[in-house]
């Protein structure tokens, strides 16, 4: 049980570590095209809000469920 706990911690850190990244990417990316104010790019943008708001959400809950995890 012990092995498969550590296996699911793992897994579960890489995908924070990933979805770090994408956050980042994102916001960098958002406040890129929010400074160069293109109307073309508004739906761009829009997705972009989207994602940043959906990762940090997901990175919320991963970041709780490595702190407090479920017992067996």
């Amino acid at each position: 049980m012990q092995d498969t706990r550590t296996f699911i911690e793992a897994t579960t850190s890489r995908q924070l570590a990933m979805l770090r990244i994408l956050y980042g990417a994102c916001a960098a990316a958002l406040d890129a095209f929010r400074a160069a104010d293109n109307p073309v790019d508004e739906q761009l943008v829009i997705d972009l809000e989207m994602m940043v708001t959906r990762t940090r959400e997901e990175i919320e809950r991963l970041s709780a469920h490595l702190a407090n995890p479920p017992s067996s």
